[in-house]
């Protein structure tokens, strides 16, 4: 069962496009991320579906309900955390978590015990009775996912949740997010973090300039490369008449693709007599990113 649906939709702020063509699916129990730079119209997307925008062309079903006849049955049954959202200072942690439950209908004492959960989950129990004004930022926005994770709303949408935090609060977040899709709630998630997409989603919606490219499994993009490994080394002259294949030019560093690992070998064992040699590792998503629609940006054949 779908859970989103949309088909050509878009939205247009005066001449400007901020978002061409979205078309892509949700079923119910996944977490589907959309990752793309910033300006690829992911927020425009999420904004429409979680009706704070109307959209200017095509439509879109949430939970089987249309945007824009139905947005206030949708906005009764799902929970959204902006990228921009900040809680409220004057709040601790287990205020803002329990009153925005209450705020939805829960009663106190389910609220309290629901919020503990969460708080717990973020790893941030032992802050529930500070206020907000003598938290991190990071602190204030695992408050904010705690908010919106535990109202067990139908459907879930983060926009860019793990933005500035660092590495293990960034883990700590995509646990909880996992944590609740295990139980079977569905998400939906924007970054234009190509790692985190490939290590949290079950499917990757890939936008750019406003339209879906592709949407499919990590591992399905990642497997339909042509190259299984990437080598990273630095930009040499003496480089010029070398066999390098594909790579990308990233100014004084090349990154050069192999399709084994021998060949990754050989290409290290060859180019650190000439350049330096940086990185050798398997593909990933973000090397999927770049070949489906960046065209294969700078390369040699």
């Amino acid at each position: 069962m779908a859970v989103v649906e949309t088909k050509d939709l878009g939205r247009r702020y005066g001449d400007t496009w901020g978002l061409r063509d979205a078309s892509f699916t949700v079923e119910k129990g996944e977490m589907a991320v959309l990752a793309g730079p910033n300006g690829a119209g992911k927020t425009t997307t999420i904004r429409i579906l979680t009706t704070f925008l109307k959209p200017s062309k095509g439509w879109a079903n949430v939970l089987g309900m249309d945007v824009v006849k139905d947005y206030k049955s949708i906005r009764r049954r799902v929970s959204y955390l902006p990228q921009e959202y900040e809680v409220s200072n004057d709040l601790t942690p287990m205020e803002a978590v329990m009153w925005n439950l209450v705020a939805r209908g829960w009663p106190i004492s389910r609220a309290r015990d629901h919020a503990k959960k969460w708080l717990e989950l973020m790893g941030i129990w032992e802050l529930r009775k500070r206020t907000c004004w003598n938290l991190s930022g990071g602190e204030k926005r695992r408050v904010s996912v705690a908010m919106v994770l535990a109202t067990e709303a139908d459907l879930i949408f983060l926009d860019e949740p793990t933005v500035g935090l660092d590495v293990e609060i960034k883990h700590s977040v995509w646990k909880a997010i996992r944590e609740i899709i295990s139980q079977g709630a569905s998400i939906v998630l924007t970054t234009h973090n190509m790692d985190e997409a490939e290590t949290i989603a079950d499917k990757v919606v890939m936008v750019d300039q406003g339209k879906t490219i592709i949407q499919e499994q990590p591992r399905k993009l990642v497997g339909s490369l042509p190259y299984r490994y990437r080598v990273v080394v630095g930009k040499s002259e003496k480089l010029a008449d070398s066999s390098l294949g594909e790579f990308i030019d990233l100014g004084d560093r090349l990154i050069i693709y192999a399709r084994e690992r021998g060949e990754a070998v050989r290409l290290v064992d060859e180019l650190s007599l000439v350049t330096n040699i940086y990185s050798m590792s398997e593909v990933g998503l973000e090397d999927a990113y770049l070949y489906i629609i960046k065209g294969r940006g700078s390369h040699h054949d």
